[in-house]
Parts: C-alpha cells; structure tokens; sequence
C-alpha cells in the first residue's frame, strides 16, 4: 500500500489480499515447522505451541486465498518469477541442507543457519513483493528503470534496518555459525549499521523524483519514527517491543505516507 500511495499507482485489491495471504501463511508455516527444532522457547513461541491447532489452519486457509488469488491477479511469468521468493519462504526455516565436513553435528540446516543470509533472504523477498510487484502489476506506466530500482532499493534498506532488532533479539537463540549482523559486530554496532541503512534508504527516496513530495514528506517522518525507535532497541527488551513497536514502523510508515497526502 505504501508503494501504490507513494507512486500513485492502479493496482487491483485482491493484490493486497494476495499479499496478506502469503504473508500470514509463510510466518505462520515457519513458527508451525520450529515447534520441532526449538529448544529455548520465548513466551511467544510457547503460546504458538499451545495453539499449533490454528497456527496450522492459518497455513492451510492462508496458503490456499494465496493460490486462487495468485492465479487470479498475476501472469504466469509473473507467477514463475514469484516461485524462488515462495521456495526461500518454505525452505527458510526447514531443515533439508546437507551438513557439511565441518559439521559437528548429525543436524541439517534451514536457509535461515547459512552463515550472513538470514536477513538479506527476508529483505529481499520483502521488497520484491511489496516493491517490485506493485509496479509491475501497474504496468511500468509512468516510472523507468533507474526509479524502479531505487523504490526497491529503498524498501531494502528500510526492510533490513528493522529486522536488525530481531536480530538482537534472537542474540541467545541463534547459533554462532549464524553470523547474523549483531554477532558479528554487537549490538550497539547492529543498531549503528540499522540507522545507517534508513540514511542510506532516505538518499534513495530523495533522488526518486517519481515520488510526489508529500508522500516522501510522509516516508521521511515514518523514518524519524522508526530511528527513534531503534535507537533503545536493547538484547533484553520485552517481546512487545520487537513483536510490536518495531513490527509495527511497517503500519506506521503506512499511516504516515496516508496522512501527508491527504492532508498536506
């Protein structure tokens, strides 16, 4: 919603229930497959557990809306296009990777255990769908290359700075052959390199001249926010504030873009 406001572009509404779906059925499949894998649970993967009932409805119901709305709003090339970013969201945290030579244990691995990928697979599947599909469905009508590729530039910029913090979170979760971005420089680092990425994501939106100036009025301040909000993320925060503020700088920067054009 946030990149048909921003680029005022025509898009059919069942591509935001499309979007819904896929989004409910891949986080709801990986908590339903991590029930099995997760020694230390968090409060919230526990309440998961207790209700693997309706987190599996949620994967059934969700995964078939996805696949009649898929075939309903996409092309089929469009379709193919979308199989690699559905294969990263079903293989993300299944265990069917070989180990290898070094491995010591009898274990195999999820895409999500391969050293420095974990974040860059979400971003880019993020930014893919939220980013590139909307204009693509628009039609390329009214924006070039070099623009589209500095709207998705920016959506994974601003994708990879706020999942950082579940980065930290997931500090005393996560394997050290992992290699996330906090393991590897800490966290006051991680939290640096976060609100470097939203500069870097700023830049991008300021050379986008498709982008009317409200809305990017809008995205900035939804930048400000989310700095702010980054700024006390913390490894022992309670799981509201990463499950729910931070989660929510998505509904905010919505909120934001939404208010600055109607009202500015």
């Amino acid at each position: 919603m946030v990149t048909v406001l921003q680029l005022d572009l025509d898009v059919p509404v069942e591509f935001y229930w499309f979007v819904g779906c896929c989004t409910l059925c891949s986080y709801s499949l990986q908590r339903f497959i991590q029930f099995s894998y997760l020694k230390k649970q968090s409060a919230r993967q526990k309440w998961l557990g207790g209700n693997r009932l309706y987190v599996g409805g949620a994967v059934l119901f969700s995964g078939l809306g996805g696949v009649i709305l898929g075939l309903t709003v996409l092309t089929a090339f469009q379709i193919l296009c979308f199989v690699p970013v559905a294969l990263i969201s079903l293989f993300y945290s299944t265990r069917v990777l070989g180990k290898t030579s070094a491995s010591k244990t009898k274990e195999k691995k999820s895409l999500r255990d391969v050293p420095g990928i974990k974040i860059f697979m979400v971003a880019i599947s993020w930014s893919f769908l939220c980013g590139l599909m909307p204009i693509w469905l628009s039609g390329f009508s009214s924006i070039n290359v070099g623009q589209v590729i500095l709207v998705c530039a920016e959506k994974l910029f601003f994708i990879v700075a706020i999942t950082i913090p579940f980065d930290i979170r997931d500090l005393r979760h996560d394997k050290e052959s992992n290699s996330t971005i906090p393991q590897v420089f800490g966290v006051k680092k991680s939290i640096y390199i976060a609100i470097g990425l939203l500069v870097f994501g700023s830049f991008c939106l300021l050379f986008t001249s498709s982008v009317s100036a409200e809305a990017a009025t809008g995205l900035m301040l939804s930048y400000a926010a989310t700095l702010i909000l980054l700024l006390f993320v913390e490894e022992d925060k309670p799981e509201l504030y990463f499950s729910g503020f931070i989660d929510a700088t998505m509904v905010l920067q919505l909120l934001f873009v939404w208010g600055a054009i109607n009202l500015l």
